[in-house]
């Protein structure tokens, strides 16, 4: 059995010496790609996202949505936009089929339209947004 006995004469150092140990082990901190904040990445993994609740959500993790939400944001489209988008040609199809008259078809629209500029000005969430057009 190998042992190591280490003195410190302040506190700083000591933590200093943790936190490298923990670089030397594989343990090191990274900046969550979605809400910013920092998170122990383990060893052998290589995660951009933290297990912590995304801001603006009641359930989901960073995890679970950062990859979808930073795709989007790469294609210059925000959530609301792609639920706004698929809402519009769900209304389109109606529409096309008879479903919909002209008027119906404009004032869904107006609505959709409407919600979606909430959500992006951030008065109700994407998870909100998505059960009013559900419900469409």
């Amino acid at each position: 059995m190998i042992a190591e006995e280490v003195e410190f004469s302040y506190l700083s150092q000591f933590l200093y010496m943790d936190f490298y140990r923990g670089l030397i082990a594989g343990n090191m901190p990274r900046r969550c790609h979605n809400c910013g904040r920092y998170f122990l990445l383990n060893k052998g993994y290589d995660a951009c996202y933290c297990n912590n609740v995304a801001p603006g959500e009641t359930g989901k993790t960073c995890r679970k949505i950062g990859a979808h939400k930073k795709e989007a944001r790469k294609e210059g489209k925000t959530p609301a936009r792609l639920e706004y988008d698929k809402v519009y040609n769900r209304l389109k199809t109606r529409r096309a089929r008879g479903k919909l008259s002209v008027d119906e078809w404009n004032a869904a629209v107006a609505l959709a339209l409407e919600y979606k500029d909430k959500a992006e000005a951030g008065k109700i969430s994407d998870s909100e947004l998505k059960e009013i057009y559900d419900k469409m």
